[in-house]
């Protein structure tokens, strides 16, 4: 973790594996997230007590204290490997997914991913374990991180599951944590409507979605599209 200041001076807060077998995280891709007093929260991927990822926190004095390893239960039920940013509500608690473990890793071995819940008592809950749903039509494997409307419903994206191609869903889940598919990708002839979304989804006032696919399109598969979904 690094600090840039508008002059371009740039300090390192934090580097990674400083801990025996990177117990305190290790490859970080997602971005970071700041609360009011500066301190600073994301995840790993890999590393932690289980080397399947971590959520930490860094202080402004630069003291890191993993908050949750994942896989810390059998089979890795409580997810594994979260490769996007997070989010916090108004009381703390902290939301992302996981591209791998779950509930519903029978089937699938190793597991298809979570929507997790972290309380600042660093006690995790998990939402939603995706692929409840006969091959995986409620979605699987989420790459992107959440957003959150004011209800307190989450949205994101899952690489893929949903339909009957496996190319990828918009999902809503509520504070209750009922999840619904809005849409599935490659509904269109030749995936017209867009494939494998990888990122996450931003939303306007009037309640659209919008984000991107890096498959599918009107000119040719592999270019991508970019989408509006409407409420």
């Amino acid at each position: 973790m690094f600090r840039l200041t508008p002059r371009g001076v740039e300090t390192v807060l934090y580097s990674f594996c400083a801990q025996t077998n990177c117990a305190d995280g290790a490859n970080p891709g997602a971005a970071l997230i700041m609360d009011e007093a500066e301190n600073l929260y994301g995840t790993t991927p890999v590393g932690g007590a289980n080397d399947r990822g971590t959520v930490f926190e860094l202080t402004p004095g630069g003291r890191e204290t993993v908050l949750y390893s994942f896989c810390a239960q059998t089979s890795c039920v409580d997810g594994s490997t979260p490769l996007a940013a997070l989010i916090v509500d108004k009381r703390g608690n902290l939301y992302g997914t996981t591209a791998a473990g779950g509930a519903n890793n029978i089937s699938f071995p190793g597991g298809v991913g979570t929507v997790f819940e972290l309380m600042p008592s660093g006690t995790e809950t998990l939402p939603y374990s995706f692929c409840a749903q006969t091959n995986c039509t409620d979605g699987a494997t989420p790459t992107a991180g959440l957003i959150m409307d004011k209800a307190g419903n989450l949205y994101g994206t899952t690489f893929h599951g949903g339909g009957t191609s496996d190319d990828g869903t918009v999902f809503e889940l509520t504070h209750r944590g009922t999840e619904t598919v809005l849409y599935s990708f490659c509904a269109q002839t030749d995936c017209g409507d867009g494939a494998l979304p990888q990122a996450g989804l931003i939303m306007d006032k009037a309640g659209n979605l919008y984000g991107t696919t890096v498959q599918g399109g009107a000119n040719n598969f592999l270019g991508g599209v970019v989408f509006q979904l409407t409420p």
